[in-house]
């Protein structure tokens, strides 16, 4: 009874585990996710020159769709996208530093000539990449750190118990 009571502990201390790893995923997703985004936005802007209510209307990005980002820019009035991507970036799993370049975007969002808004988009991907980058090889490291000592606290307070 006493090993499946220790089992029990530390197979729910590396659930709890896996679970903080996935929230350490969930920025690096973020951070995909508006990667895809802004690229598909820069290239729409810059060869298509839609309007960005049409582009908001057909981006796709399944991530930012289920987060409700795309739906506030898609309901924004076009004179208020800058209010509307400030409201939309707090939906995102993104931290301090990562957001900084996309605020400074969504300043400029729909109030400044195509040309600049196209290198400000520019600027931000190559700002976001250099983040993702940098996130991607912490990002490793700290999931199997997380799972592994979740999971050895777990083992360790069964053996107390046991």
């Amino acid at each position: 009874m006493r090993l499946i009571g220790g089992l029990l502990i530390v197979t729910a201390f590396f659930w709890i585990g896996t679970a903080s790893a996935r929230e350490i995923r969930a920025e690096l997703r973020a951070l995909e996710s508006m990667l895809a985004f802004l690229r598909e936005l820069s290239r729409r802007l810059a060869w298509s020159r839609m309007p960005l209510q049409a582009v908001f209307a057909q981006a796709r990005e399944p991530f930012l769709e289920r987060i409700g980002f795309l739906r506030i820019l898609r309901d924004a009035d076009p004179k208020q996208y800058a209010l509307a991507w400030q409201s939309a970036l707090a939906r995102l799993p993104l931290s301090e530093a990562s957001q900084k370049p996309l605020r400074e975007l969504g300043q400029s969002l729909g109030r400044v000539s195509l040309q600049t808004q196209t290198e400000q988009l520019s600027l931000c991907i190559v700002s976001l990449e250099e983040a993702y980058a940098a996130q991607k090889q912490k990002a490793a490291d700290k999931q199997r750190s997380a799972v592994s000592l979740w999971t050895l606290s777990g083992l360790l307070i069964a053996l107390l118990l046991i």
